[in-house]
């Protein structure tokens, strides 16, 4: 009589993120739908971008500027990765500690003209403009190089706000919000062509929002190209109260309106 020979268990999957993602949701999601295979996710450090070592892992969450995507994921017949974007980042303005700004929660565009901008090589051109520095020798090395002179009063940095919120240092740092909707950076979840299989087809599938109840049989969609994001039903707005011709409240609203208006007609102006 021979042994049934026992299954063979599945690989763990290592899933590196860089700084500012919080991938434990995932984590979860996964374990609850496939807990007969492990995931195991290992930080690292580099705020943009893949690491050195990133062949050590099956699947990694970077962060790109805004617009760009993951090397080797567009590049046709001859792409090195499957890449899925999952989310877009805002931005966030770094300014040195006891800033006049302190206590606010969020600034806009127009209140950085009370800040001096310093640029730095993460300083996408789609942001508010920063100060060009006189000797282009003086262009801090990356963002943790902005934060040192940040921190000695010179003036603020813009950079995507997840990942400050991870790196500044508090005793030195003030962050603040920008009102403005201004992506400050993309994070994708991207893996070798020669990794893909179906486990990592699932996982993907998992980050896109498949949960124990959907079905596992259905393929995640691998691609460049980001996922349409669903639509929520808008609640029917109420009608409004008709007011009397030359009243208090009709009065009011006119004033509110014509501000949105202002408001409005700004943001166009910037636009241009």
């Amino acid at each position: 009589m021979t042994d049934t020979p026992e299954p063979t268990a599945a690989a763990e999957i290592q899933l590196g993120f860089t700084r500012g993602v919080a991938p434990s949701k995932w984590v979860r999601r996964w374990n609850a739908i496939s807990p007969e295979q492990p995931l195991s996710i290992v930080p690292f450090p580099k705020p943009y971008g893949r690491p050195e070592h990133a062949a050590d892992f099956d699947m990694i969450l970077e962060r790109t500027a805004p617009g760009g995507t993951p090397v080797g994921a567009d590049d046709g017949a001859a792409r090195t990765h499957h890449a899925l974007r999952l989310y877009d980042e805002a931005v966030a303005l770094v300014l040195p500690k006891g800033h006049d700004f302190t206590g606010r929660e969020s600034v806009s565009i127009a209140d950085l003209a009370e800040v001096r901008l310093l640029d730095h090589p993460d300083h996408a051109p789609d942001w508010p403009a920063a100060e060009a520095w006189e000797d282009p020798a003086w262009m801090p090395v990356d963002v943790h190089a902005a934060l040192d002179i940040v921190a000695t009063g010179l003036g603020g940095i813009l950079m995507p706000a997840p990942l400050a919120r991870h790196i500044v240092d508090k005793h030195a740092h003030l962050t603040v919000r920008l009102e403005e909707p201004i992506v400050g950076g993309s994070i994708w979840a991207s893996w070798p062509v020669e990794r893909d299989a179906p486990d990592m087809q699932h996982l993907a599938g998992v980050m896109r929002g498949r949960t124990a109840r959907s079905s596992r049989g259905a393929q995640a969609d691998a691609q460049t190209a980001p996922k349409e994001p669903k639509r929520r039903q808008q609640p029917k707005a109420k009608a409004k109260p008709k007011l009397k011709p030359n009243s208090r409240g009709a009065q009011l609203q006119a004033a509110a309106e014509k501000r949105e208006r202002e408001k409005a007609e700004r943001r166009r102006a910037k636009r241009k």
